[in-house]
């Protein structure tokens, strides 16, 4: 498998180590990589990160895999770089695993990278450039290159095209209630974002107290905007694999998606932390509402059967029409 480092961003030399003489101390950031069964992507995306340009690094491995394939795929990097801690977590749910990588670091800025993905080796450094840009800065984001199962370069689909072709700093409200309004994850998949750790609300996926599941990413992304800006870089600074091993679309992923979105433009709008616009509010969330309705009902069987609880669902639906039936304009 080939790892696509061809499009190098010029003009950034690497970090100075912490403490170096005559510099001032270099911020800790944690990347934290959660692992279920995939000892060669994951050695690969490990590689990625222990080839940044950036010194002040700690990298924290959390495996819940069935076996100790990746342990044992993984033992010669850990042996050779004191900045990787890996954690054995059999038994834990993929939720779980994000959390235990969390809980497990320290870096006042963090970044994930999942199992199947890769850094470009100047993502880091670049980032936290970026971060430093402004006092409000709380979230960096880039343009993230598709990649297929042996790394070769895939053509933007739809959700995943450049958003600016400059960097460009963005309000955190101004980014957030886009979100909500397109329903679209436009910030990226965990591996595509770095923000403080201070801004979040005890831990990852949790927006204003509520945890989720399938979109925990966005949940965390809403939840560093509630209180500070965000920058874009148009740079492929990190490399999003397709392959047939992925669960993004199958049908359980698909009904908690559409019950945690219609969740979190309510919870936004009834913590008056974006979306304030009653008027406009009103009309996007009865579409939601009925798009949403109208997708559930046609996977009740599978509702039934277990694939999401029942009262999610129901607290989602309760959400929405309170804001839609009791409260006034």
């Amino acid at each position: 498998m080939s790892t696509p480092f061809s499009d190098t961003p010029a003009g950034h030399p690497a970090a100075a180590p912490d403490g170096a003489a005559g510099a001032p101390p270099v911020p800790l950031v944690s990347v934290l990589i959660p692992t279920h069964n995939r000892p060669d992507y994951c050695e690969l995306a490990v590689q990625s990160v222990v080839a940044q340009t950036y010194a002040n690094l700690e990298i924290v491995i959390s495996d819940n895999s069935e076996d100790d394939a990746t342990a044992q795929r993984l033992a010669p990097l850990i042996a050779n770089d004191p900045r990787i801690r890996y954690l054995r977590a059999p038994g834990c749910s993929a939720l779980e695993n994000f959390i235990n990588c969390y809980d497990s670091s320290h870096g006042e800025f963090v970044n994930y990278l999942m199992d199947d993905d890769l850094f470009h080796p100047e993502k880091i450094a670049r980032m936290m450039a970026a971060m430093a840009s402004g006092p409000k800065v709380g979230l960096v984001t880039s343009f993230r290159m598709l990649i297929d199962a042996d790394g070769n370069p895939l053509p933007s689909i739809k959700g995943t095209e450049r958003l600016f072709e400059q960097p460009t700093a963005i309000g955190g409200t101004s980014f957030a209630e886009l979100i909500l309004r397109n329903g679209s994850n436009l910030v990226g998949e965990p591996t595509t974002a770095m923000f403080r750790r201070s801004l979040l609300d005890r831990r990852f996926g949790v927006f204003l107290g509520r945890q989720y599941t399938t979109l925990s990413d966005v949940a965390t992304w809403l939840q560093v905007m509630t209180q500070a800006d965000a920058v874009y870089l148009p740079e492929p600074l990190s490399y999003f694999r397709l392959h047939g091993g992925q669960d993004q679309r199958n049908n359980r992923v698909r009904i908690e998606a559409n019950v945690e979105w219609l969740q979190l433009l309510c919870d936004a709008h009834l913590h008056g932390k974006f979306l304030t616009d009653r008027a406009a509010l009103h009309d996007m969330l009865t579409g939601k509402l009925m798009t949403a309705m109208w997708f559930l009902t046609s996977v009740h069987d599978e509702i039934k059967g277990g694939a999401i609880e029942a009262e999610r669902v129901q607290t989602a639906v309760r959400s929405a029409l309170d804001i839609l039936l009791t409260r006034p304009a």
